[in-house]
Parts: structure tokens; C-alpha cells; sequence
């Protein structure tokens, strides 16, 4: 249910953006406020206290948002309080954000390694994305220490583990599926 709100809260921000040839103007606002909510972690607790009313939501939200961020996204905000939705509105805004770079022809990829790599090795990875996509590829690095080495690589919803921590666990679930005799 969280996923069908999210995707049509998205959608409707898309085809608005797209109508007003506004993409990267809203991808940037979008962006933007996602950093606001990260910076200010009570904003959106304050959103979606029962205490304050729709209306004093609202106009925190306007008096937080307006000239920096076009009408549409303010009126998107009020619309997630009006329908109580606040809690997916950084869901909705990164869908929104991914559904933006993919129609531009860019991917996201994820890359996870135990250690922090070389500027070098990242762009070796990008660019071995890129030639098998023939998309515009837009590194993440994490570091995740438990994967031991190696890397895993998420591009959309797919899923490259390369790491020593999978390679040990695949390893493990075929020893335990042997029969011993």
C-alpha cells in the first residue's frame, strides 16, 4: 500500500514537471528540500504532530518553502498533510528524484566495498556501467566493513555481489545443503 501512495504521489509531481518542461528545475527543488528534512530531522516530526493543526502545518510549510521552491512543491506538502502522508513525503520526493534521472537517461548506481576505493577505481566501475547500459551512471559509494572485500553493485533493482562476505555465504548455504552419507 506505502509503494502504491508513493508511486502516485511521484507520478503526479512527474507529469507536472513534464508538462511545465520544469524537470530539473523540480529535481532540484526536490533535492533540496530532502537536504532540509535531513538537516532538520524535528521539521518532519513537527509535520506530523496531532497537536498542531492542517493549517498551522501548512503554513510552516509555506513560511519554510516560499521563493525557494516553485507553488507546485508547497501545494504538494500541503496536500501529503491534508491526506496525513507526511510520513512518506521523503519517499515520495526520492521516487520523484529517481523517476527525474531516469527519464534524463541516468542510473544510479550503488557501490559497496569494505574500504573507501580510489577516484581511479570509481571511475572504472562507472565506466563499465555506462558502456553496458549506454546510460549516464551516477556513483554512490558505501562502506560496509562487514562485507570483508570486494564489492557489491546495485544498479536499479539489480544486484552484482562480488563480495567476500556473499561469496563465504553462498559457499556455506552449499555445504549445508549437501547430504552427507
Amino acid at each position: 500500500m506505502a509503494e502504491i501512495i508513493v508511486n502516485r504521489y511521484a507520478t503526479a509531481l512527474f507529469d507536472i514537471a513534464f508538462e511545465k518542461g520544469a524537470m530539473l528545475k523540480f529535481e532540484e527543488e526536490a533535492r533540496m528540500i530532502l537536504k532540509v528534512l535531513a538537516d532538520e530531522a524535528d521539521y518532519l516530526k513537527l509535520l506530523s504532530h496531532p497537536s498542531i493543526t492542517e493549517e498551522q502545518k501548512i503554513e510552516l510549510v509555506e513560511k519554510a518553502f516560499a521563493g525557494q521552491v516553485s507553488e507546485e512543491f508547497v501545494g504538494l506538502i500541503a496536500l501529503v498533510i491534508k491526506k496525513a502522508r507526511t510520513e512518506y513525503l521523503v519517499r515520495i520526493l526520492e521516487k520523484f528524484i529517481s523517476m527525474a534521472e531516469e527519464a534524463a537517461g541516468v542510473l544510479k548506481a550503488t557501490v559497496i566495498s569494505a574500504k573507501p576505493l580510489t577516484n581511479q577505481q570509481l571511475a572504472q566501475i562507472k565506466a563499465h556501467i555506462e558502456n553496458n547500459t549506454g546510460k549516464t551512471v551516477v556513483i554512490e559509494e558505501q562502506i560496509d566493513a562487514s562485507i570483508i572485500g570486494g564489492l557489491i553493485v546495485r544498479v536499479g533493482d539489480k544486484v552484482v555481489d562480488g563480495s567476500i562476505k556473499g561469496q563465504m555465504d553462498a559457499l556455506k548455504a552449499e555445504l549445508n545443503s549437501l547430504r552427507l552419507a
